[in-house]
Order: C-alpha cells, then structure tokens, then sequence
C-alpha cells in the first residue's frame, strides 16, 4: 500500500517539477538586460568608472556605449534606492576604477514605497549578479527565476516564443537599441492623441511617512558615497509635457526642496535636470509619457557625456 502511494505521489509530483524546469529553463533563456549587464560585467572584468542606479526610467535613457567612460547601468524596472543602495554597497568594493556615480530622483521616487526584502527581483539580482537583497540566508530557491514571478515570466514567456512580438536587441552594453515599440509609437507619436490618452501611469498620491522613510535613507546613501570620495550625480530625466500636468505639486516641491538641500550639504554631488526640457526633447524621443526611447536616449546620453568630463 505504501509503495502503490509513493508511486501515485511520483506520476503527480514529476510532471509538475519537469513542468516548472521546463519554465525556469524558457525563463533563463529570455533575453534580458540584467542577463547581457552579467555578459557585459564578465567581459570588463569590474573595470567600471561610471556606474547607474535607479529605475527603467534612466535604464531606457543611458546608453552606455555612448559614454566616454567605462560604465555599467543597474537600473531597473521598478527599482527604488532601497535596492539601489544595496547593489552599490556589493558592487562598490569590486569596482576599484569607479569614479562616479549616477542617481535617478524623479518626480515621485521619495513617495513611493521602497522594494522591501521581498520585492520579486531579488531572486534576479541573486541569479545574475550574485547579490543577496534578501536581508537574510538564501535558499536554493530563491535562485529560480521562473517560481520569482510566475505571471510575469508566463507572459514573456508566451510573447517571445508564441508570438513572437517582442523586438529586442541588447548591445555589448547591455542596452536595448530596439526600445521603440511603445505607447507613444502604437500612436504614431500623434501630438493630439497622446493628449487625449485617458490614463497613464503616475504617482499622484502624497505620502508624508513614506517621504520621511525615503529620504532618510537617501541621505544614509550619499553619506556613504561621500565616505567613499566618489561624485555623485542626480539625475531628473526628461517627461513628456502631459506628464508634467498630473504631478502633485506638494509631491513635486517635497522632491524638489531634497534635492536643493542635498547640493547645499554634499560637495561630491552634481544635478542633471532635463525633466521639462521640451527643446532638446521632442514627441518621437519618448516611449510613453515618462520613458525616452533609444532615440532620445542618445540626446541623454550625450548631455550626461559631458556632465562626466566636466571637471567640476
């Protein structure tokens, strides 16, 4: 009786485990730009002297390629300077050509809630970078990438093998140069149309706890990049005009008055500001309200170019 059950337990139990391998290895098998940064950091071996931190807003601005200096971009979707904080201090040991370093404060960042040690993309930084953003001992699983965000890797999953929709093509740098199919193309970049979108995604709720629990942190962060003698620029990057009309101003002037105070108190650091430049930056540079596409990246990125030769 005991065996006939282990065996029943074993045609249940196996296909679902060759089920879920089946997926880990379509997930691991996606390209992605946190597997071409490992590529990238494996091939330059830590000669890095710029390195960028923040979320998919200045991950889809910098182009690294495109920079003078050897640099190195961290950022991700939905990463908040919790987790950049803890990539920096990992990385920051390894990097002993790093210079500079790059910070995104956009409109919200001190009013949205930090990742947390549970944020899904931990186990990616674990698998590909090797970094511990757990807050704890690490386990076998939370190196599967698959089992980190199941909905999420089912629809790449789907997109890039069933479909086969998905236009993307990472260079050396990790950068996608064919970030182009987005909200605004789907539009064709149609001034009167992006205007008349009825929703889009932006923070517009104020939240003095979470300020104050952001900022805290934020400062811990430059004073530890002030220990380290490394500059440190803040970045505001550029937003579509209509995006610039939803903000809360409060959330806007909380972010805004950060900002003055920290360049009053720490002489390492520089502000980058093209957040409502709308000369430089034209419709068809955006991927939607709040992301610039591969074409505005390269005005970005040459802006930013010149901030890093800059010697003061």
């Amino acid at each position: 009786m005991q065996r006939k059950f282990l065996t029943y337990c074993l045609l249940f139990f196996l296909p679902v485990v060759a089920g879920f391998m089946a997926m880990e290895y379509l997930s691991l098998s996606l390209p992605t730009a946190i597997k071409a940064n490992q590529e990238y950091i494996k091939r330059t071996n830590d000669k890095f002297e710029t390195l960028i931190l923040g979320s998919s807003q200045i991950q889809s601005a910098v182009n690294p390629e495109w920079l003078d200096s050897p640099t190195l971009n961290l950022a991700s979707g939905d990463q908040h300077h919790d987790t950049d904080f803890k990539l920096l201090k990992d990385f920051e040991p390894k990097l002993h050509d790093l210079k500079t370093v790059i910070i995104e404060v956009s409109y919200s960042h001190f009013e949205l809630p930090h990742n947390g040690k549970d944020f899904w993309k931990n186990a990616l930084y674990l698998k590909y970078y090797d970094v511990n953003c757990y807050e704890r001992n690490t386990y076998f699983k939370d190196r599967l990438v698959y089992l980190s965000n199941p909905r999420f890797f089912s629809e790449k999953i789907n997109e890039w093998y069933i479909k086969k929709n998905r236009v993307v093509k990472f260079n050396h740098h990790g950068f996608n140069t064919e970030n182009y199919q987005g909200q605004f193309k789907m539009l064709d970049h149609d001034v009167e149309k992006i205007a008349n979108m009825p929703r889009f995604k932006i923070n517009t709720e104020p939240n003095l706890n979470i300020f104050a629990i952001n900022t805290r942190l934020f400062y811990e962060m430059l004073d530890y990049l002030s220990e380290k003698e490394l500059v440190v620029i803040l970045t505001k990057l550029p937003m579509y005009k209509t995006y610039h009309a939803k903000k809360n101003p409060g959330i806007l002037r909380r972010r805004d008055s950060v900002i003055a105070d920290v360049l009053q108190k720490y002489r390492n650091v520089k502000l980058l500001d093209l957040e409502t430049d709308t000369v430089l930056f034209q419709v068809k540079d955006y991927w939607n309200q709040s992301h610039l596409n591969p074409g505005g990246a390269k005005k970005f990125t040459a802006w930013l170019n010149v901030l890093l030769k800059s010697p003061n």
